[in-house]
């Protein structure tokens, strides 16, 4: 009985193995020798991989000169306000500039004379030029003398 066993599975190795190199030619077929099938192969093309979170997140997030943009045509989207905010406490100086560029005007956010102030007051110490100048204009314009006594008294306590 043993023997027979070893006989049946000797029959069916070569058989196996005859299939796998079978599909190893299939598969050189159209290197060597292409035709229709091949071709019709080819023109399909594979599948894409789906880009995972981080390259969604990446793609999503604008760049600084695209918010720029935006920001010049009065169109910003919140994920541009966000890029600003977060660039801002980074202390990006231009970032900084510019959000307080849209606090001043309420592009994007709500106008908030007082947080452009001290947001070009931010600038101002990055080293942005005209952020001084700015920042004196928005304090002597823009704030109403309750606003003006709060920063003098949060200067004071500096």
């Amino acid at each position: 009985m043993r023997w027979l066993f070893v006989i049946l599975l000797a029959a069916l190795l070569p058989r196996a193995a005859h299939a796998q190199f079978y599909d190893l030619d299939g598969a050189y077929r159209c290197v060597t020798a292409p035709d229709a099938a091949c071709a019709a192969a080819e023109a399909t093309p594979p599948p894409q991989p789906q880009p995972t979170a981080k390259e969604k997140e990446a793609a999503a997030t604008p760049s600084l000169p695209d918010v720029i943009d935006r920001v010049k045509k009065g169109t910003p989207q919140p994920a541009d306000i966000r890029l600003l905010q977060q660039r801002a406490e980074a202390k990006d100086p231009r970032a900084t500039e510019v959000l307080a560029w849209c606090n001043l005007n309420g592009i994007g956010v709500k106008s908030d004379p007082l947080q452009a102030f001290y947001l070009y007051r931010d600038a101002a110490a990055l080293g942005v030029p005209n952020a001084r100048k700015n920042e004196i204009a928005i304090y002597e314009r823009r704030l109403s003398s309750a606003e003006r006594q709060d920063v003098l008294l949060k200067q004071d306590a500096h």
